[in-house]
């Protein structure tokens, strides 16, 4: 056998096993916004291994917004959330709460004694036995992980904000960042610099020729995550979170994840084993978010900005839909964001506590509306998230605080969405993609069992673009606003809808 021969050989060997992997292994480049960049993973990537079932339909709840710390109904949170346990039990699978911690600031975003868990939103107790509920019927409670900096609990002999002997999970200079930047014009400085001589800066890390600057937190002192002493007391923190007596959680939400090196965030998760893992990294470049799962150890999934903020293009304008926001290309796993390269570590949003309707400190606006009291706009976002690949994530005051009509349409999509078996990572077909039209199909190739058109477009003449025949999609769900926005989702497995 020549070496020519051995060659062509091999060469039809590679093309076959790209053929049978259905396309999986691409060219690594991708268009985004009109510049070239590189494409770390395929578009399918690999599964995240132990963010639950790759093949189950799951939908996230963040059962949280930013003034929930004031309860509801005259309750506390806690007790306001128990209450609507039934139902949430009926169309959710994992529950995002907020951070667990007793806080500084009330919402728990700058956490003080960690294992004081009666917080503003609640007991302990009745925090233990709404996780106990949900966990009894096979759904999964996370935790809003906020290990970016801690608040003090006294102050020095010097005056500054930084003893830190907390009596379970102390910690000491060593342990935080010294530095300048640690300081706010409210409180003083955080890092006294006589007490806190660790010296340690930020840093910096780098995956595949990019290098990331971690970020500084103003408020608190940011901790020392490069000291391995540091890291001991996060990870046992993380298994006393998970035990039952303690609270019984299940996973993580990782706030503020540009502020230590991710390979740390791989570190832990590989200690505490759970069920989900997902990091909050506010930018918009898909290659950022997937360098933090690669530098992870592919061990944590990130919130999609990249896909929320181009659905966010694509639905800016009231008179139109420019569909060519939601995908680069017509084709298999073309959709922008995250989701269109790694849907396994996608976690597809439109609102969280950061941008919600009181609340907006991560450069984001709230969602456009639309001219009724209906919200189509929202609906239309909610209707790609929820047919598309990725985890889903509800926002709570999207849920219950916006009126029937977006309830309705969300409760309606996750009912299609599970009855059709839309997977995480499930295949997408981008049809079309362009001024006032968005449509695709979703599901294995050739059988597909769900098709989704948004924008105006053809809205009066449903023949401008309707799914194959030969796949069955027979049942639509349409929610329209004449002459602006409008969605169509076409589905072969029949529902009883709302």
């Amino acid at each position: 056998m020549n070496k020519m021969f051995k060659i062509l050989i091999l060469i039809t060997f590679l093309f076959s096993l790209a053929c049978a992997n259905n396309s999986l292994l691409k060219i690594d480049k991708a268009e985004e916004n009109d510049v070239t960049i590189e494409q770390s993973v395929s578009s399918s990537g690999s599964p995240i291994p132990y963010s639950g079932s790759n093949t189950a339909s799951e939908v996230m709840l963040q059962a949280f917004h930013w003034l929930s710390k004031n309860g509801k109904n005259g309750t506390d949170w806690y007790t306001y959330l128990y209450n609507q346990r039934t139902t949430l039990n009926t169309y959710f699978d994992i529950i995002y709460m907020n951070p667990p911690a007793e806080s500084a600031d009330g919402q728990g975003y700058m956490p003080s004694d960690w294992t004081d868990l009666t917080t503003a939103y609640g007991s302990q107790s009745t925090l233990k036995s709404l996780i106990s509920y949900f966990n009894g019927r096979g759904k999964k409670v996370i935790a809003d992980i906020v290990v970016n900096h801690r608040s003090a609990r006294a102050q020095c002999s010097h005056g500054v904000w930084c003893v830190y002997n907390y009596t379970n999970y102390p910690m000491t200079s060593i342990n935080f960042i010294h530095g300048p930047a640690d300081q706010v014009s409210d409180r003083g400085a955080k890092s006294c610099g006589i007490c806190m001589t660790s010296g340690y800066l930020e840093g910096s890390w780098s995956y595949g020729g990019r290098t990331y600057y971690n970020e500084d937190f103003s408020g608190s002192c940011d901790i020392n995550h490069w000291y391995s002493g540091t890291r001991t007391i996060v990870k046992n923190w993380l298994t006393w979170l998970k035990n039952t007596t303690n609270a019984g959680f299940h996973g993580w939400r990782w706030d503020m994840v540009g502020g230590y090196d991710p390979q740390y965030l791989g570190e832990y998760n590989s200690s505490s084993s759970p069920y989900l893992s997902v990091g909050e990294k506010p930018t918009g470049s898909t290659q950022e978010l997937a360098d933090w799962v690669n530098r992870s150890g592919n061990k944590t999934m990130m919130f999609d900005f990249a896909m929320r903020d181009a659905l966010y293009s694509a639905m800016s304008s009231y008179d139109n839909m420019y569909g060519n926001y939601l995908a680069t290309a017509t084709g298999e796993n073309t959709n922008s964001g995250l989701v269109g390269w790694w849907s396994e570590a996608s976690v597809t949003f439109i609102h969280n506590h950061d941008i919600d309707l009181n609340h907006h400190s991560v450069g984001r606006a709230t969602f456009p509306w639309g001219g009724d009291s209906r919200g189509i706009t929202t609906q239309c976002a909610y209707a790609f998230i929820l047919t598309h690949p990725g985890i889903p994530c509800v926002f709570i005051q999207d849920w219950e605080d916006r009126g029937t009509d977006l309830r309705k349409t969300i409760n309606n999509l996750i009912k299609i969405r599970k009855a059709n078996n839309v997977k995480k990572g499930s295949r997408v077909w981008v049809d079309r993609r362009e001024n006032g039209l968005y449509a695709a199909y979703i599901g294995v190739m050739n059988g597909e069992q769900l098709a989704i058109k948004i924008g105006k477009q053809g809205w009066s003449n449903y023949e401008n673009w309707v799914p194959n025949p030969s796949l069955g999609l027979t049942n639509a769900y349409t929610k329209y606003e004449s002459g602006k926005h409008a969605f169509c989702v076409y589905y072969k497995n029949p529902v009883t809808l709302e």
